[in-house]
């Protein structure tokens, strides 16, 4: 995996002096209260933090609902690296039927979400933010890659106010980052179910049970504007996610020219109620996260597995290499 990863401290004259730098980021998912494995992921990232740009959660951290313990995470020595995305879980009041829209009427405000999983985190993250929002974004100037981190949980009848503000200021970013020729990553916790797998290894063949999707804001004018932003020149990379639990690299019917990767939930029970990946209980293959490594100078998104790196197919997944312009997939093993 370290021939993979760029250093940090890498000396010059060595073969990673590239310009721009590659990124690289640790991403985990839908975590789901679980403490144990949280604990072995955060101490895999202090141990090789110096081969990472970051940390990103992408969202689901408590096990169920609002009701559910997040006293683990700060209990968990290394936490306050990880910059998280709001999952629906987080959001959720109660847990009853979360397919139910009805449900979702009730669901905790942004100021709250903000209290909760912000509030004492988001300085040490290093990110632009502001005071009460619940999405931000982070230059990686070396690298010329802006990450943006955005709230799809937003209740449509009464936080609308609160989506359009984050669009606008969505829009402002990507214009940003086209005059700065910036390459850009969004980081947005649930897709929407029409979307096309990409054959390869990284992408389960099938799912043992399904995901329902919330029926809350509507991320196709987001979509549109990072259609709007590749046709003017921009280089976009991907879009990260997690909520299927299983794991995809995939693309939208309506826009199939935007690269959309989901992570596996970090969380093995989670993750076997979805998928065939093999998760081994009382080890480090039970976790599954990725180093998603960003190279603009080949166009190419790495996603390297760390923890649980074989299906049920016997496919292996240590790690594949995929242009994110083409979809060709130039290497897997």
């Amino acid at each position: 995996m370290i021939q993979a990863l760029r250093s940090k401290n890498a000396p010059e004259g060595n073969h990673f002096k590239t310009e721009p730098k590659p990124l690289s980021l640790f991403c985990v998912s839908d975590i789901h209260g679980g403490r144990e494995e949280f604990a072995r992921l955060a101490e895999f990232y202090k141990e090789y933090e110096r081969y990472f740009d970051g940390a990103l959660c992408l969202g689901d951290v408590v096990q169920s609902s609002w009701k559910s313990d997040f006293s683990y995470w700060r209990e968990t020595s290394g936490h306050e690296k990880f910059m998280l995305t709001t999952g629906n879980h987080d959001t959720l009041r109660d847990h009853k039927d979360w397919t139910d829209y009805g449900v979702w009427k009730d669901k905790v405000p942004a100021a709250e979400v903000y209290d909760r999983y912000r509030k004492d985190l988001v300085a040490g993250w290093d990110v632009v933010c502001g005071r009460g929002k619940t999405y931000y974004y982070k230059d990686y100037p070396e690298s010329k890659v802006k990450l943006i981190v955005l709230d799809c949980m937003f209740n449509p009848e009464w936080e609308k106010e609160l989506d359009d503000e984050q669009f606008r200021w969505f829009k402002g970013l990507l214009r940003d980052a086209l005059s700065k020729d910036f390459a850009v990553i969004i980081s947005y916790h649930y897709q929407s179910p029409d979307f096309v797998k990409i054959d390869c290894g990284f992408s389960e063949r099938e799912e043992k049970g399904k995901i329902e999707f919330i029926p809350l804001c509507d991320s196709r004018r987001y979509r549109q504007t990072v259609e709007d932003f590749k046709n003017g020149g921009g280089d976009f990379v991907c879009w990260l996610c997690g909520h299927l639990h299983y794991e995809t690299l995939c693309y939208r019917k309506d826009f199939p020219n935007q690269l959309i990767r989901c992570a596996p939930a970090a969380r093995g029970d989670f993750a076997e109620f979805t998928g065939y990946i093999t998760r081994t209980k009382g080890g480090r293959s039970r976790d599954a996260a990725d180093a998603a490594v960003v190279d603009r100078s080949t166009k190419t998104l790495k996603i390297i597995r760390v923890g649980a790196n074989m299906d049920s197919y016997m496919r292996r997944r240590n790690g594949i290499v995929i242009n994110y312009e083409t979809f060709e997939i130039i290497s897997e093993f």
